[in-house]
């Protein structure tokens, strides 16, 4: 069975939603070929994702082909083979979320997230030591295709460009990544190296003219409010 998982990690994209649908006739000693591309979104998706794939008694290989962040990097725990592009990247970091309420609730909220970081860490553990696996959570860690070879949480480095990534709850980390590959491939060797200067030389100027805006700025701008109603942790 081959799929691709890519976009947000949550319950409404659809490409999660098919591999599930798929994995209701996949034959229990089916071999798995999954690529993932993806920063990430709902830990409690990813980790169920993940037990999908390690309960499967056929092979199953995961291909990164952009970035596998957060919830995405969870998933990539339940495979036999990981392999990467060698220009894509894996992320791991601690749970995060949003909320709203009074001093009981941002208590309690912390205390959920210290809950979910437990099982954060089981999750790497089946590849990394608990010691590594705590440092890298902490540091909020990316980590290159080599690294992650490195440390074991990939088997695998495949050439090939990688792929730009979709996200609405990571837009801004999205477009940074998307950027990384997109502008500044120096070692392409089809990248006019006259352009890439030109359009650094640009950015630089860009965050310079931000800058002094930002400084010339007294008031920041009010940030809206989540809604209360709901708390989702993210990953």
């Amino acid at each position: 069975m081959k799929h691709k998982i890519k976009g947000d990690i949550s319950s409404w994209n659809s490409s999660v939603w098919d591999f599930n649908y798929m994995m209701r006739s996949v034959k229990e000693d089916e071999e798995i070929d999954l690529e993932i591309n993806s920063y990430g979104g709902d830990v409690f998706v990813g980790i169920d994702l993940m037990n999908t794939l390690r309960g499967h008694k056929g092979k199953v290989t995961i291909t990164i082909t952009g970035i596998a962040a957060s919830a995405a990097g969870l998933i990539c725990m339940g495979a036999d083979v990981v392999r990467m592009y060698s220009n894509t990247q894996f992320m791991l970091h601690h749970a995060w979320t949003v909320v709203a309420g009074n001093a009981k609730k941002l208590r309690k909220t912390a205390d959920d997230l210290d809950s979910v970081g437990e099982s954060v860490l089981a999750s790497y553990t089946h590849r990394l030591d608990e010691t590594t696996a705590k440092k890298l959570l902490e540091e909020e860690s990316y980590l290159s295709a080599s690294k992650a070879l490195k440390l074991g949480l990939a088997d695998e480095i495949v050439d090939g460009k990688a792929e730009v990534v979709e996200s609405e709850i990571f837009k801004d980390h999205a477009e940074k990544f998307n950027n990384q590959i997109t502008l500044f491939s120096d070692n392409d060797p089809g990248t006019d190296n006259e352009q890439i200067s030109a359009l650094k030389a640009q950015i630089h100027e860009l965050k310079n003219e931000f800058s002094q805006l930002k400084n010339q700025s007294k008031d920041p701008d009010p940030v809206p409010a989540p809604a209360a109603t709901e708390t989702r942790i993210f990953f």
